[in-house]
């Protein structure tokens, strides 16, 4: 008993050693894992294992800090928009995954400018789903290294967001810093070894990195690696190959003592496809739509196991990497109640003061923004979550506190609270409407796919022609192995 309260001290002791470390200017490298879709099944999520098919991710939660209440925004494009800009995504623009819509306002400051003003490499591998033309790529927004495939995901065939002709998750086509290259592997495999080589090459010059490898699996269509005998593996395998490819790049950090001075987070962009006790899930406003896995792990800073419970987000990401990089000076994006602030304070102490926040969460798919104030849209602060489901004649509010699975409607109990959530919600949604440019176009093309205009350019008419006579996406691609 005495050594089992002991291991518990010391564990927490060495989780939070970061009090006897200056972390603002400290400059650590800086790499983000980021899964699409994932869930609760078959990886890590509020305490539930399957250490069969994610022991490497497991590993991070365990050696790491688990943030257990963080939050992300319900779909894919949108959520890297709000991390990458420290705002709400509906400041950046983008308010869909598709229709272009996902194009992320070009003029705006990334934390991957904020990074390169402090002398970092950046680099991306795998979706960056944020704008197709070259203005809105990753080239042209702060990353020096850009190994991507196009659209929302591999093959994807939208009118105003496509892949690469006929694009398959093994041997796909992929943009790789301005050039359209022909690749030899299983995409997973593809995004992180192009990553450690990377890696290893800003660590061979002394070079500060921030390092994201966005994957497009497990998204669907779910199509796993192939045997040796050309069949395809079992579904299950995509997990695995995702898990063994992040257990390679933490050997790799390992091997060259890079986890002394790196950060390596992981969580995923927004609520997958099952959550167990949680409601909703991907595109509800509800916690399934947005309470993520996530970990964090940086030898020395934030270790033991440990967790903090306090209300955290991928908006918070701008301030903090901004204060480790040494830019105190960098303003926090927008300043507001509901913005993204410093994590800082938590990475030295998990009852670090933790001051009000309030986090919007909304579907956005709209048809018409002036419409849909209340489409599928939730307002949350401490552990009160006010919810509109289908549109302003169907309100809720929860406890989340000894509600978690949002059963019971209290909204009667908490007419305070209600007002103020529906005050703070109220002046957001002005506040945004200015912002909502790719809402508004004018003389949208019937279609739009740079991808498709670079497979030309790169491979000739002819091949062209024959990649597009073989497509065989419809929108919803099945498991090709089936």
């Amino acid at each position: 008993m005495k050594s089992s309260i002991l291991f518990t001290l010391l564990s927490f002791f060495a989780c939070y050693a970061a009090n006897a470390k200056e972390l603002v200017g400290s400059k650590p490298n800086i790499v983000i894992i980021m899964p699409d879709d994932i869930g609760a099944k078959g990886l890590v999520h509020l305490g539930e294992r399957d250490k069969r098919s994610a022991k490497h991710i497991q590993s991070i939660f365990d050696k790491g800090v688990r943030f257990t209440n963080f939050h992300v925004s319900p779909t894919c494009a949108p959520s890297r928009a709000a991390m990458l800009t420290g705002r709400h995504e509906c400041y950046a623009g983008v308010t869909h995954t598709i229709q272009m819509r996902d194009r992320m306002n070009p003029d705006l400051r990334l934390f991957t400018h904020v990074l390169k003003d402090a002398g970092y490499a950046t680099g991306i591998f795998g979706k960056w789903h944020l704008g197709d033309d070259s203005e809105y790529l990753p080239d042209a927004r702060g990353f020096d290294e850009v190994y991507i495939h196009g659209a929302g995901g591999i093959g994807q065939n939208y009118q105003h967001s496509a892949d690469f002709p006929n694009n398959d998750y093994t041997n796909p086509t992929l943009y790789h810093n301005g050039q359209v290259i022909r690749t030899q592997g299983y995409c997973t495999d593809l995004f992180f070894d192009q990553a450690i080589r990377w890696i290893d090459d800003q660590h061979q010059r002394d070079q500060p990195f921030f390092c994201f490898i966005p994957t497009n699996v497990p998204h669907t269509p779910h199509i796993p690696p192939l045997k040796a005998d050309g069949t395809y593996h079992d579904v299950g395998e995509i997990l695995r190959n995702l898990d063994a490819n992040t257990g390679k790049l933490m050997a790799m950090l390992e091997e060259r003592s890079l986890f002394e001075n790196t950060l390596l987070i992981y969580f995923s962009d927004n609520g997958g496809e099952s959550f167990g006790r949680l409601k909703g899930g991907k595109s509800h406003p509800y916690q399934g739509g947005s309470l993520v896995p996530c970990a964090m792990y940086w030898k020395g800073v934030l270790e033991g196991g440990g967790e903090i419970s306090q209300f955290t987000a991928h908006l918070d990401f701008y301030t903090t990497f901004a204060r480790l990089a040494g830019l105190e000076d960098e303003p926090i994006p927008g300043g507001d109640v509901w913005d993204g602030r410093s994590l800082l304070p938590l990475f030295k102490s998990p009852d670090a003061a933790w001051p009000k926040r309030y986090f919007i969460t909304h579907r956005t798919r709209w048809k018409e923004a002036e419409k849909s104030k209340y489409s599928r849209a939730a307002i949350r602060t401490g552990e009160f979550q006010l919810v509109w489901p289908k549109g302003r004649k169907q309100v809720e509010l929860f406890n989340l506190a000894n509600d978690l699975g949002q059963k019971v409607n209290v909204i009667e109990q908490y007419p305070e609270i209600v007002a103020d959530l529906e005050t703070v919600f109220d002046r957001w949604w002005v506040d945004i409407q200015p912002y909502l440019i790719n809402d508004r176009l004018e003389n949208v093309p019937k279609e739009h796919k740079p991808f498709h205009a670079r497979y030309r350019e790169a491979f000739g008419e002819e091949a062209f022609l024959e990649a597009m006579s073989q497509m065989t996406w419809d929108g919803g691609r099945p498991f090709r192995g089936k």
